[in-house]
């Protein structure tokens, strides 16, 4: 089972790459993401006195501080850039999870499905090489992402190779729980419209509804409930913690959730996928 998985996965990936105007959008997109609405929202220029403003040294330099100490107690770090680029690399996990679901969408329209359930191909290696591929192209983009960003001056603190390993598996554990998710519905689903459809409502409530782009301290007490339960926080807030040393409250509380949600949803795709693929 594991090497007809790996190789359906690796199939996956060759058309990914082939597809160059797909695989371009899904770089593009989270870096003009960091590079415009990151390096734009200046968090230290908003708390600077103007130019021309007759305030004493010291009066200046405390407030100074003070701003600081608020910014890293919200961020975990006094630059945005920082803050917002270490959750894009869990946000490429949010939307790559969705193409799981698209790649089967287009298998059955194209009639390759029919022709893999017809094989002595096992029916789990179908929906498990749709999880794996998405975690190979989340580990590319994460890669290609991080490099840019910090060429950029994303500030990682203190972080070896055990920090970047262990925040890999993070994202890996949300790619592969989104990816199970979105495949297990797109096999049920009669039109690819409803699956774009349903993608769109889910994508962007995760993300911000996440601390991906902004601290869960600082929204509404109904948006902070629900931002709790999101599993993109939990993964976000366990990436910054790895690389730029961001303070997590219950560090094995969400490790305990991020793992039980990718779990269930892995579990039961899989039931449910091969479910359908038997009683077709």
């Amino acid at each position: 089972m594991a090497g007809a998985s790996l190789l359906l996965a690796w199939r996956e990936l060759k058309k990914w790459v082939g597809r160059r105007g797909v695989f371009i959008s899904s770089l593009v997109t989270p870096l003009l993401w960091i590079a415009l609405f990151g390096k734009s929202f200046n968090l230290q220029a908003l708390f600077t006195p103007p130019q021309g403003a007759q305030l004493p040294p010291g009066m200046v330099e405390a407030f100074r501080r003070a701003i600081e100490e608020r910014i890293v107690s919200l961020f975990g770090t006094t630059d945005y850039f920082t803050f917002v680029s270490t959750g894009m690399l869990v946000v490429f996990a949010v939307f790559q999870g969705m193409f799981a679901g698209v790649s089967v969408i287009f298998d059955k329209r194209l009639g390759y499905l029919e022709r893999l359930m017809a094989s002595p191909v096992p029916r789990s290696s179908i929906y498990l090489s749709k999880v794996i591929a998405t975690v190979a192209r989340v580990t590319i983009l994460d890669a290609i992402l991080l490099g840019v960003a910090l060429a950029m001056g994303l500030k990682i603190s203190g972080a070896g190779p055990i920090d970047f390993l262990v925040a890999w598996v993070y994202v890996v554990l949300l790619a592969a729980a989104l990816a199970a998710g979105y495949a297990t519905m797109s096999f049920y689903a009669e039109h690819q419209e409803a699956v774009f459809a349903a993608s769109n409502l889910i994508n962007l409530p995760l993300m911000f509804s996440s601390s991906a782009l902004f601290p869960v301290k600082q929204m509404p007490h109904w948006l902070q409930v629900v931002a709790k339960w999101n599993p993109v926080t939990h993964a976000a807030n366990l990436v910054r913690h790895h690389l730029i040393g961001a303070p997590v409250s219950d560090y094995w509380l969400s490790v305990a959730y991020l793992a039980t949600v990718t779990a269930v949803l892995l579990g039961a795709g899989l039931y449910l996928s091969v479910r359908w693929m038997e009683n077709r």
